[in-house]
C-alpha cells in the first residue's frame, strides 16, 4: 500500500514537473511573438507611408494606427477606430473610404484611390489589402496611407494653368479672327501657323494687297512671323491697318508670362507688360516716362537687382554697346544676387529698335537648356 502511494505522488509530482516544463516554453514562445509582433510594428511605423491596421479574431475587433498616420492626421491614440481615421476626411471621401473598406472586409476586394482631409489640406492615396494569416480564424485587414499633398497640389496648379492658357488662348483666336484685315503666321520654313477668317475668306484678293511683317519670337530658336495686308490704294487703310497690327501685337506681348520690353532706335522705352514690372519690381507709371535702356539700368543697379560687378559703368558700357551693335538675336544669362536666374533674349525691332525678353530660371532649367 506504501509503495502504490510513492508511486502516485511520484506521477503527480512528474506531472507537475511536465506542466511547470510546458508553461515555461509557452510563455517563453509567448515572449518571443510579443518581441516579434512589437518589432515588426516597430519596422512598420518607421515606413514614409502610414497605416490602419484591422484584426478580427475571435469575433473581436483590434485596430492600430501607425505613429506615421496619427501625426499625419492629428490622432492622439494609436488604438483608435476607423471612424475617427474617417472623421479626419472630406465627407465624401470618407464615404467612399468606408464602402471601399466594406467590400474589403466582406469581398476580399482590394482597392486604391485619393481622399482628402477636410479643407483639402492634404491628399492621400489610400491602398487596401488583406493580410494573409497562418490562423485560419483570424483575419486582418491594411489600410496603407501614401502623403500625395506634393504632387496633387502641382497637378491641380498645372490643371488650373492649362485650363487659363486655353482660355487666353481662345480670346486671343477670337480678337485676330474679328479683325478686319487679313493676317497671317507663318514660321520659318514659311508653313502657316495660324490665318484669321479675314485671310481665308479673302485669298483670291491677296495680290492686290500691301502686306507688312512683324517678327513674333516666341523663345530660344523659336522665331514666328505675322503678316497682315491692306488695300494697296487706301493710305488711310494701311495706317489703320498698322496701327491695329501694332495693338494685336501688343495685346499678344502683354499675355506672355515673360518680361517683355520694346525700345525704339534712341534706346527709348516704348512698351512693356505687366510681367516686366513684377520681374524687375519696377512701378509701372514710372516705365511710361519711356526711360532709355541707360536710366533703366541706373534704376535696377539702386535696387541691388543687377548681377554683382566690380565696375558697374563698365558693365553698362558693354550693356549699350550691345544695344546699339545688335545684328542678330543674341541670349545672356543674368545671375542675380538674390539667387535668381533671368535668361535675356534680345531682338531687333522695327525701325531700329530692340525688343527685349526677360525670362525667370531655375538652375535645373539652366542645365537642360544647355
Amino acid at each position: 500500500m506504501t509503495l502504490i502511494f510513492i508511486w502516485f505522488y511520484a506521477f503527480i509530482l512528474l506531472c507537475f514537473i511536465f506542466a511547470a516544463v510546458f508553461i515555461a516554453r509557452l510563455r517563453h514562445k509567448l515572449h518571443k511573438s510579443t518581441e516579434a509582433t512589437y518589432q515588426m510594428e516597430d519596422i512598420l511605423d518607421s515606413a514614409p507611408d502610414g497605416y490602419f491596421c484591422t484584426t478580427i479574431a475571435q469575433g473581436k475587433e483590434y485596430t492600430h494606427c501607425s505613429r506615421r498616420l496619427c501625426l499625419l492626421l492629428n490622432i492622439v491614440e494609436q488604438n483608435t477606430s476607423l471612424s475617427t481615421v474617417l472623421n479626419r476626411l472630406s465627407a465624401n471621401d470618407a464615404r467612399l473610404l468606408m464602402e471601399s473598406v466594406q467590400n474589403l472586409k466582406q469581398k476580399n476586394m482590394p482597392f486604391d484611390l485619393t481622399v482628402a482631409t477636410l479643407e483639402k489640406k492634404r491628399y492621400f492615396n489610400v491602398t487596401g489589402r488583406v493580410l494573409h494569416m497562418s490562423n485560419p480564424h483570424q483575419k486582418s485587414f491594411v489600410l496603407w496611407f501614401k502623403d500625395m499633398t506634393y504632387k496633387t497640389v502641382l497637378l491641380i496648379e498645372e490643371r488650373q494653368a492649362y485650363t487659363h492658357l486655353l482660355q487666353q488662348r481662345e480670346i486671343l483666336t477670337k480678337t485676330l479672327n474679328a479683325l478686319p484685315f487679313p493676317l497671317y503666321v507663318e514660321d520659318t520654313k514659311q508653313n502657316v501657323c495660324f490665318a484669321n477668317k479675314a485671310y481665308e475668306t479673302s485669298k483670291d484678293d491677296t495680290l492686290d494687297m500691301h502686306w507688312a511683317d512683324l517678327p513674333l519670337p516666341l523663345g530660344k530658336n523659336t522665331f514666328l512671323t505675322l503678316k497682315y495686308g491692306q488695300d494697296k490704294t487706301t493710305e488711310e487703310g494701311l495706317r489703320a491697318l498698322l496701327s491695329e497690327a501694332e495693338k494685336a501685337h501688343r495685346s499678344v506681348l502683354k499675355e506672355l508670362p515673360y518680361g517683355i520690353v520694346l525700345f525704339n532706335a534712341s534706346a527709348h522705352i516704348t512698351f512693356f507688360n505687366n510681367a516686366f514690372c513684377d520681374l524687375w519690381n519696377i512701378d509701372a507709371q514710372w516705365l511710361k516716362k519711356e526711360p532709355s535702356y541707360a536710366t533703366f539700368l541706373d534704376k535696377v543697379q539702386e535696387k541691388g537687382l543687377l548681377p554683382q560687378v566690380k565696375d558697374f559703368a563698365q558693365y553698362k558700357k558693354i550693356q549699350m554697346n550691345t544695344f546699339a551693335q545688335l545684328t542678330k538675336p543674341t541670349e545672356e544669362f543674368l545671375y542675380l544676387p538674390g539667387g535668381q536666374i533671368i535668361r535675356r533674349l534680345m531682338i531687333q525691332y522695327a525701325q531700329g529698335g530692340v525688343l527685349m525678353l526677360d525670362e525667370r530660371k531655375t538652375t535645373p532649367d539652366i542645365l537642360l537648356s544647355k
